[in-house]
C-alpha cells in the first residue's frame, strides 16, 4: 500500500479519527398543542339508540427487536477472503508517533494487519484491517485484488479463542483520501462489522495512489 506520498506508505487518518468519538444530538418536538374548545362551544349531539361495538381486532403478535450479531472479543489471527483466494495471517499494528495509522511492511507477500486500536472482529463495532494493494516490487499485495469483493461475497477471520467471524460484505467503494469517510468508516455500529482498507486510484505519472479503497461487511456466522 503506498500513501499519497512518494516515501511514506500509510494511510493519512489521524489519532482523533482513530479515538472513535460519536457526536450525536436531537430535538424534540416543540409545537404547542391544539387549544380544547370549551364545553358550551361544543354542539350537542341527537339522541341514537346504542350502536352495536365492533368486534375488538386480534392482537398483532409482537415480534422481538432484530439483535445486531456480535461476539465477546478476542484477538484476530488469520483472515480469508475465498473468492479471492486471499489466505493472510494478521499482524497487529497502531498509531505512529505523529498519529497516522501504522500499515503492515510492504515486501513482496506481506500479511494483511489489524488496527489495534478498532474493535476485535467479531465483537460490536467496526474492525479496521489493513492490506497493500502491492508489493515494493510487484503486483504481489494481499488486498491487490480488493475491487473484486461484490456485495454477498464472504470474509472469515479466525480468532485467538479458536472461533471464526464470517462477514457478508454490502459495499465496496473508492475515496478520495482528502476525503476519506470518517464517519462510516470509523463511528460506532450497533453488530459486529469488518473494514478492509487498501490504497486505490494509481497516477502513474506520478507514482502515487490518491485514493482509497474500502470494502465493508457484516457479521452473519459465527463458529
Amino acid at each position: 500500500m503506498r500513501s499519497s506520498s512518494g516515501t511514506g506508505r500509510h494511510l493519512r487518518l489521524t489519532a482523533g479519527v482513530a479515538a472513535l468519538l460519536l457526536l450525536a444530538g436531537c430535538a424534540g418536538d416543540t409545537s404547542a398543542p391544539a387549544k380544547t374548545p370549551d364545553a358550551a362551544s361544543i354542539p350537542a349531539e341527537p339522541s341514537q339508540p346504542p350502536a352495536t361495538p365492533a368486534p375488538e381486532p386480534e392482537p398483532e403478535e409482537v415480534q422481538p427487536p432484530e439483535v445486531a450479531l456480535a461476539m465477546e472479543p478476542s484477538a484476530p489471527v488469520h483472515l480469508s477472503i475465498p473468492v479471492l483466494g486471499v489466505e493472510s495471517d494478521l499482524l497487529h499494528t497502531g498509531l505512529r508517533e505523529d498519529g497516522t495509522l501504522d500499515v503492515p511492511p510492504g515486501d513482496e507477500g506481506s500479511p494483511a494487519s489489524w488496527y489495534n486500536g478498532s474493535p476485535a472482529p467479531g465483537s460490536a463495532g467496526p474492525a479496521i484491517l489493513l492490506g497493500h494493494v502491492n508489493s515494493l516490487s510487484d503486483a504481489s499485495g494481499v488486498f491487490y485484488r480488493l475491487r473484486d469483493l461484490v456485495p454477498g461475497d464472504r470474509v472469515a477471520v479466525a480468532r485467538a479463542d479458536g472461533s471464526t467471524a464470517t462477514f457478508e460484505v454490502y459495499r465496496n467503494e473508492s475515496f478520495v483520501k482528502a476525503a476519506f469517510p470518517t464517519k462510516d468508516v470509523y463511528y460506532p455500529v450497533p453488530g459486529a462489522e469488518l473494514r478492509l482498507i487498501t490504497c486505490d486510484g494509481y497516477v502513474r505519472d506520478a507514482r502515487r495512489y490518491d485514493d482509497n479503497r474500502v470494502v465493508f461487511a457484516k457479521l452473519v456466522e459465527t463458529t
